[in-house]
């Protein structure tokens, strides 16, 4: 895809010999100058999938001993078939699918499923991959890969990594979505309030760790829930519900602040499990959602999740 966006800016953030800006013309933060598609290609080829020893959380995923999240994805059906028509198939397409996980999940829930992966480490670590109906391709080409429209297009913490969100978009609305679909996507919650409440107080005196959820290149897109909201308004589509997860931010405030003591966030995690399975295993689904639907409206809560509908 190529770009023609002109980026303007008044704010931004340098880190890492990357510079971060709220992009007027985008509408949301980004790294700028955008980099090349040689560069990121090499970058999750060779590097993002491969640490995935040293990542407890994608190593937790893979395993999901405690049902975690399967619980997750149990939730984001829920939200989807409660905006889906009873019309439209049950077609799921997951873009940035990874493990399958997802996917393995809706399947066993009756949904037909395919899905996209651009890393050859990643899709060749999934033995089913024929049965999911997986593809290895760039998200950035998907206008090149043989895929069929899908009554659910689902993007899990994909937008955030790729060169151009804004095309991305456009072909999922034009090529990819059947007529009154849903796309559900996920995204972190970055420069939130409860961010900046947190450089304003625990790191006040730590100036070099006020932007640590500032991560090039692992994420070259920022947004926040409200400013997600706007972005996908500006492209053409609908926001029909929004929610939000844990706000981890919480735990630094409360005195176990892993930002500055990374060991400590293994227990923060923990604990963000544990309150979530217990609500799930003894039957309150809608205090859950309600709690995070609340949170969602004043911009609290680590991701984003939502649904929206072309129009």
């Amino acid at each position: 895809m190529k770009m023609s966006i002109k980026h303007t800016y008044k704010r931004s953030v340098k880190k890492g010999g990357f510079t971060v800006i709220n992009c007027l013309a985008c509408g949301f933060w980004h790294v700028y100058p955008v980099p090349s598609e040689n560069e990121l290609s090499a970058y999750y080829q060779n590097k993002y999938y491969q640490n995935i020893q040293d990542n407890r959380s994608m190593s937790d995923k893979l395993a999901d001993l405690d049902d975690f999240y399967q619980i997750q994805y149990g939730d984001r059906l829920r939200r989807i078939e409660k905006t889906l028509l009873s019309t439209l198939p049950k077609t799921i397409l997951d873009i940035g699918s990874g493990y399958g996980d997802f996917l393995r999940y809706s399947n066993k829930k009756g949904w037909d499923v395919q899905g996209v992966e651009p890393s050859r480490y990643a899709y060749e670590s999934i033995t089913d991959h024929k049965q999911l109906n997986i593809k290895c391709g760039s998200v950035e080409d998907l206008d090149k890969l043989d895929l069929a429209s899908a009554s659910v297009v689902t993007l899990n913490n994909v937008l955030e990594h790729v060169r151009d969100p804004i095309s991305v978009l456009r072909i999922i609305k034009d090529k990819l979505l059947l007529p009154g679909g849903v796309l559900c996507l996920i995204v972190p919650n970055d420069f939130s309030i409860l961010q900046h409440i947190l450089t304003k107080t625990v790191l006040r005196r730590s100036p070099q760790k006020h932007f640590y959820w500032v991560a090039p290149l692992d994420h070259l897109n920022y947004w926040s829930v409200h400013s997600m909201k706007r972005f996908l308004n500006n492209n053409g589509l609908k926001v029909m519900s929004t929610t939000t997860d844990f706000p981890m931010e919480v735990f630094p405030l409360a005195g176990f602040n892993y930002i500055d003591n990374p060991e400590i966030g293994r227990r923060a995690h923990l604990a963000r499990v544990k309150f979530e399975k217990y609500l799930y295993r003894k039957g309150y689904f809608g205090i859950k959602d309600s709690i995070f639907t609340a949170l969602a409206h004043i911009g609290v809560g680590r991701d984003v999740q939502i649904c929206a509908k072309v129009g």
